[in-house]
């Protein structure tokens, strides 16, 4: 692949298409070589909590601040002891959020970009991740933060400090008003170079691509300089985080449609398919659907990053079944669920914590058909062009709603979800077995209502249909017969759907 965007070429992002990611939290993924400290409070005054104690502390430390300052301890020698159970459950790239040291157990709010936290791991450890990842046909993609940081040795530094905007009194701008987020001034030449410097250093380690967080508030300028690393990485990727459309933000902001990166994150079909396999809301799926897919270059479709979660939403099972997720097309996404407790100058967040708190666990009968409406959205996730990514836990359906409640440590002891992880293997292996179509496909929605949703992929004469039912009653549906049936549940066929079924079949 080789395309010419505005100002500057991209080209060789081959070893991207079809691939299926897994999203996940270093600090709450996995531990080898034991705990960085005892549980508690350590020397450095990091808090370590031990891994089976999952409730989050989400009430106000005494001067009624929310911190979520703790700790668990996962660390990059845990993703690599874990790379082969996230291989044969059909993953072969892995997007890791950010590492660098800082003040906090997500890292985004860096304190030096060009330092690894050394609870996390050493520069060697992440060539060792990149080295085995790569052994088994996996890729790496790091999260970058470079729109602001928390308190750094930078703001001190003379060569450096200049990088910071400053108040008309002097004072730091913080980003988006948050304490201890100092915003950097992204058109200083000094910077751009610098965090150049930093992509180039894991690049050398191995690292294959980068998610850049916040990225739409990005300037040109500065992702311009970026995309010069690949004058000696060539099939690096920068996949900016877009809560909106990239068509909306205009041609001039645009990002996807001059150079300015290669990928974005798919949110608007995100949230049209959670609220499609929860609601029914055909037409609005049915619009996002049609705006992404006419309005994103192709070569960009095909490397989307598509997920039906994040670690800045809840879980899937608990958006697809939990209370008070947001069901107005007109008022923000589904997992704008923060409106009840929010007043005209403040918001309740002891109430909101509490809310989360107290229904952390759903009842047995949404837990069942929240798997059932998790199985459907990751269908549809994985047949949609670009690259499906799931988060942490949900191949074990995990619960919880927003952060810190999604941000539990992955539960190991965990060993009921057998048949939520064959979905997981089964629908991989659709996915490998099909990445002649699923890489560089073309798409269009063949027919939707509240019911039932069938679409396709197509590329010259080779094509797959996918037939999802998301109610409790059997569905008719009609296939071509010259298609063969390839993958199904629930005893699902090219002219039924049984309750919440699924079936996929294929023409050549």
């Amino acid at each position: 692949m080789e395309v010419v965007f505005g100002e500057r070429k991209m080209k060789n992002l081959n070893k991207w298409l079809g691939r299926t990611a897994y999203q996940l939290m270093p600090d709450r993924f996995f531990n080898v070589g034991g705990l960085p400290g005892v549980i508690g409070k350590n020397p450095n005054g990091r808090i370590l909590k031990d891994w089976n104690d999952r409730m989050p502390n989400w009430q106000p430390n005494e001067k009624g601040e929310y911190t979520n300052d703790y700790y668990y301890g996962g660390n990059l020698k845990g993703i690599i002891a874990k790379l082969d159970y996230l291989k044969e459950l059909g993953f072969d790239m892995i997007y890791i959020t950010p590492i660098e040291l800082s003040e906090s157990y997500h890292h985004y709010n860096p304190s030096e970009q060009e330092k690894i936290d050394s609870w996390l791991g050493t520069w060697d450890d992440l060539k060792e991740l990149c080295n085995e990842a790569h052994k088994r046909d996996m890729l790496i993609m790091c999260d970058m933060v470079f729109n602001h940081t928390g308190e750094s040795p930078y703001k001190y530094d003379p060569k450096k400090k200049q990088w910071y905007k400053r108040n008309a009194d002097g004072s730091y701008s913080l980003w988006w008003g948050f304490p201890g987020m100092y915003e950097v001034n992204l058109d200083d030449k000094t910077y751009q170079q610098a965090m150049k410097k930093v992509l180039l250093k894991y690049l050398s380690c191995g690292v294959d691509g980068f998610r850049f967080d916040l990225g739409e508030n990005y300037t040109k300028s500065f992702l311009l300089v970026m995309q010069e690393i690949k004058d000696e990485y060539p099939e690096a990727i920068i996949v900016l985080e877009m809560w909106g459309s990239a068509y909306d933000k205009g041609l001039e902001n645009g990002k996807i449609f001059d150079g300015q990166a290669d990928s974005i994150m798919n949110y608007p079909l995100s949230d049209a398919i959670l609220r499609w396999t929860r609601w029914g809301a055909y037409t609005h799926f049915s619009y996002w659907f049609e705006n992404v897919y006419k309005h994103y270059p192709k070569e960009v479709q095909d490397v989307l990053l598509n997920n039906i979660a994040t670690h800045d939403t809840p879980n899937t099972l608990t958006m697809l079944v939990g209370d008070k997720m947001n069901s107005s097309v007109f008022n923000g996404a589904i997992w704008d669920i923060e409106s009840p407790w929010r007043h005209e100058n403040s918001f309740d967040t002891y109430a909101f914590r509490k809310f989360e708190a107290d229904n952390d666990t759903l009842s047995r009968e949404k837990y069942e058909l929240g798997k059932k409406l998790t199985r459907i959205a990751t269908a549809i996730m994985y047949t949609i062009p670009g690259i499906p990514c799931v988060y942490q836990g949900t191949e074990i359906s995990e619960m919880g709603y927003k952060d810190p409640f999604n941000r539990k440590p992955y539960d190991w002891s965990r060993q009921n979800e057998q048949e939520m992880k064959d979905f997981f293997k089964g629908i991989g292996t659709f996915r490998k077995n099909n990445k002649d179509i699923l890489a560089e496909g073309y798409t269009r929605l063949l027919s939707i209502d509240e019911n039932v949703l069938m679409l396709e992929r197509y590329i010259e004469d080779k094509s797959l249909i996918l037939a999802v039912n998301r109610k409790s009653e059997q569905k008719e549906i009609h296939i071509p017969d010259d298609y063969k049936e390839i993958y199904g549940i629930y005893d699902s066929n090219k002219h039924r759907l049984n309750p919440y079924g699924i079936v996929i079949a294929r023409k050549n």
